[in-house]
């Protein structure tokens, strides 16, 4: 139960009393554990509009929600940067990086199955060696998208192929060979491998990165974060995974583009995959499915690039759901059980969607900050909701510091003055659930919390009558609550 509480505080920018009215609950223990209902503002409205699931077909209803991590190097000279569709037609868990503290391989017992892997690092503030159990700080970009791909309003239209999307993690932008259909060879960071496979170092070629966003085959000077895997250590060169299948190879040509034959069922894609993985020349130790199920990293090998979503959305799908077939459970160690959500989590559930750096750099193209809760964080029963209280204690206060973090970056101004700038104060919070056919939904709302040692709160105004917008912000406490 609550009560509409009008509240006065001073505004450290404005120097006056600041008064709203904002729904208070009477129970400070259930403020302080963040337990809420269904808190919505016209922005989480319209989040939760944009992945949609889709009635008949896929990527038929919401055109989706693209998502960056708060940690990202958005100030690098990259011409592009990962970002993640978000999308209720997308089935698995985890599905943005969880990239505040810990590596995505952890917890592990250093082995991958096929090499060793590094220990992993112990957050002193909550004990966890791994990020599974963290939110995650992360931006939404919606009522921007028209910037960031050509012709989007027709995104949707089956002859729409105009950008670069990835099913899994795939190094897109860090780890991948740019294709010159003209010099016949690739442009990869450090140096230039020739069509014969020869590999000269040259400090002047950076890498698929360093190109504009959108299909080469549309402009012949774009296709930032297109390409085939590079293996960075010795013997340097292009290590994509490469299978053929009931349609043939499951690339269609040599920047690594998928085979759209698979498209009409992209299950025979992973069968491919999984009956007829070729480790190149000189890395064959990445003989996975000859010498039992591949490491989590397997999918960033063979990852090849699509033109659209619809396409991307089956593939992500149809690896998930085969997850137990290919993948050995190693990195990060985990037990799958489709009755246990929260052993569903430790799953590289995310896609990945190279996209311009200064798009996404710009503030003025964020819809809100985000508050990603770990996928299930609440279920020991799978239909139970989530909300941020239900974060461990130490969970919670690594919250606490990546939101200060968040604001030291200037990415997260708090208070309610802030709340139409940005960068500003408004920040949503988004959850992931998992159904009983082991698939998972995810929505935007917003919460009522207050940080362990009271140095943030999530503020949640109503939509009523006077108010037909709402508000969810950051703010820091105007009184210590005791």
């Amino acid at each position: 139960a609550g009560e509409l509480d009008t509240r006065c505080e001073v505004q450290p920018e404005l120097l006056v009393p600041t008064c709203h009215s904002m729904i208070r609950y009477v129970s400070l223990v259930s403020l302080a554990a963040g337990v809420a209902g269904e808190l919505d503002t016209s922005i989480t409205v319209d989040l939760n509009r944009a992945i949609s699931k889709s009635i008949n077909g896929v990527y038929t209803n919401g055109k989706g929600v693209m998502m960056r991590t708060t940690t990202g190097d958005l100030h690098s000279d990259l011409a592009v940067v990962p970002a993640t569709m978000i999308h209720n037609d997308i089935k698995t868990p985890s599905s943005m990086y969880p990239g505040n503290f810990g590596s995505v391989w952890c917890p592990n017992n250093g082995d991958t199955g096929y090499s060793s892997a590094d220990g992993c690092a112990i957050d002193p503030i909550s004990g966890y060696d791994n990020p599974w159990n963290f939110a995650q700080m992360g931006i939404a970009v919606l009522s921007a998208l028209p910037e960031f791909f050509t012709e989007y309003d027709s995104i949707q239209d089956d002859s729409w192929g105009y950008g670069v999307f990835y099913a899994t993690d795939s190094n897109s932008v860090d780890k991948r060979c740019w294709y010159s259909a003209y010099w016949d060879g690739w442009d990869c960071p450090g140096g230039w491998i020739t069509s014969d496979g020869t590999w000269t170092v040259d400090t002047t070629k950076k890498g698929s990165g360093y190109y504009p966003p959108g299909n080469p085959y549309v402009n012949a000077t774009h296709g930032g974060g297109t390409g085939c895997h590079f293996a960075s250590y010795s013997p340097f060169g292009i290590d994509q995974t490469n299978a053929a299948g009931k349609l043939g190879s499951i690339l269609k040509d040599k920047s690594c583009q998928c085979n759209y034959d698979y498209s009409n069922d992209w299950d025979l894609w992973v069968t491919a995959w999984i009956s007829g993985a070729t480790a190149p020349t000189g890395f064959e130790w990445e003989g996975w499915f000859t010498g039992g199920k591949a490491p989590s990293f397997a999918v960033d090998l063979v990852a090849c690039w699509m033109n659209n979503p619809r396409d991307m959305i089956q593939l992500q799908n149809a690896i998930h759901f085969r997850r137990f077939e290919w993948s050995n459970q190693l990195i990060p160690q985990s037990v799958w059980d489709p009755s246990d959500a929260a052993s569903e989590r430790l799953y590289w559930g995310w896609n990945e969607v190279p996209v311009s750096r200064v798009l996404m750099n710009d503030p003025s193209n964020w819809d809100a900050v985000i508050i990603k809760l770990p996928a299930g964080v609440c279920s020991q029963d799978v239909s139970q909701s989530d909300v941020i209280g239900c974060l461990t204690p130490g969970s919670q206060l690594v919250l606490e510091r990546d939101l200060a973090t968040t604001v030291s970056q200037g990415m997260l101004i708090p208070g309610r003055a802030a709340l139409a700038t940005r960068p500003g104060s408004y920040t949503v919070v988004m959850t992931e659930d998992m159904h009983d056919d082991s698939s998972w939904s995810r929505a935007f709302s917003c919460a009522i919390w207050v940080s362990p040692t009271q140095k943030f709160e999530m503020v949640y105004e109503a939509i009523s009558l006077l108010d037909t917008y709402g508000a969810c912000y950051i703010s820091v406490p105007a009184v210590t609550i005791v």
